[in-house]
């Protein structure tokens, strides 16, 4: 394999999405034998995720997708933002999930879990919406057979305790990248149709780097986390980000004393 790797994830796929885009954007992936990460809102609730008009035959096409070895995530439950809390990877501060009592996060997820159930549909992965969760929602989902997450800012997935498998996202196009597996997060219902021919010339020109999740898995569903994962995780995510300034405003009202140049 190449040293540098790229894994494909969609966002907000439901019943309203952007259906010609994404007709734009399934042709080249379909040609080139790819197999993306798609996550599926269970029960969409979010007025900006309608695009267009629910497709009757959503869950159809959901089904298909997963049977072509296409990846399924759970994104979230309705998609809906309940507070401003940036949860633990910290990149939005919105989220549906992070702060929130485990009573209702487990409902929350149980729900959406079900849903998939009901429609024949395997939640293989996590993905949160506004990349938004916090320790709680890491622990239910293990206990709810969810064991993969996709999010994160480090450079490889590594097996956390055992139990949870973090497959890093950081990027939102392609560009050339050191060696790591680099995710490349899309939000396609804004998209043009010049976006969508730009996105195909990308596939194009990276086909020989991009993979798939069930790739990534068997390589690195086993690596332990280094110091080196969680030090860049923290810093790139905004845990330090956010830090630094409040540190230098702390040391800005120490009392030092010497002489000033």
């Amino acid at each position: 394999m190449p040293d540098s790797l790229y894994l494909l994830r969609f966002d907000d796929i439901c019943p309203t999405m952007n259906w010609p885009i994404w007709e734009a954007i399934e042709a080249p992936m379909m040609a080139l034998n790819l197999r993306p990460i798609l996550a599926v809102v269970p029960d969409n609730r979010d007025p900006r995720l309608v695009a267009g008009p629910p497709r009757a035959d959503f869950w159809e096409q959901v089904r298909r997708w997963q049977a072509m070895g296409w990846t399924i995530a759970l994104h979230g439950y309705q998609h809906v933002y309940v507070n401003r809390d940036p949860g633990i990877i910290g990149l939005n501060p919105q989220s549906e999930f992070a702060g929130l009592p485990r009573a209702v996060q487990e409902e929350k997820l149980k729900k959406g879990l079900a849903i998939f159930r009901e429609q024949g549909v395997r939640a293989e992965a996590w993905v949160a919406p506004a990349h938004s969760f916090d320790r709680t929602t890491v622990q239910l989902l293990a206990e709810l057979g969810v064991s993969t997450i996709s999010d994160g800012l480090w450079h490889l997935p590594f097996s956390e305790d055992g139990r949870m498998t973090w497959v890093p996202q950081q990027l939102w196009d392609f560009r050339p990248r050191p060696a790591g597996v680099w995710t490349v997060c899309c939000h396609p219902n804004p998209w043009t149709r010049e976006a969508a021919a730009r996105f195909a010339a990308d596939l194009a020109a990276y086909a020989s780097r991009i993979t798939d999740l069930a790739t990534v898995l068997e390589r690195y569903g086993q690596r332990k986390p280094t110091f080196a994962d969680r030090c860049t995780g923290w810093y790139e995510s905004g845990w330090v980000h956010g830090l630094r300034p409040r540190l230098g405003r702390t040391l800005r009202r120490l009392p030092f004393q010497g002489a000033r140049p």
